[in-house]
């Protein structure tokens, strides 16, 4: 009678580890899921901003270059902008990138399934 009670226990414990397992292949897939598609999102959006910010240079190259009547003096006042821009999200990337992202993730990884 012992040995039937432990066997159904033994039987009711590989069974719970069994849906453990599946639970969180369930729950990794979901998360991976959000992060891929965040991932992507950001990426597209960057390949858009880059665009924008292109044109917008240019347009800026080319009011520098009527103001100042010089292409040459319009150009390097544009890469200047572009070079402290540059600097300054570097000087910055802790705030600008890396805190949110960790802050995303984390959050996204350890908060718990309501």
């Amino acid at each position: 009678m012992e040995g039937q009670n432990y066997k159904q226990l033994l039987d009711s414990i590989k069974e719970h580890a069994k849906l453990e397992i599946e639970y969180s292949k369930l729950t990794l897939a979901e998360k991976l899921s959000i992060l891929l598609s965040r991932a992507i999102v950001v990426a597209i959006l960057i390949i858009f901003g880059a665009g924008v910010v292109f044109l917008l240079l240019w347009a800026f190259a080319q009011w520098m270059i009527a103001v100042t009547s010089s292409v040459w003096l319009g150009v390097v006042i544009t890469i200047a902008v572009v070079v402290m821009l540059a600097l300054l999200v570097y000087g910055y990337r802790r705030q600008l990138i890396v805190n949110p992202v960790t802050r995303f993730v984390t959050k996204l990884l350890l908060t718990p399934e309501e």
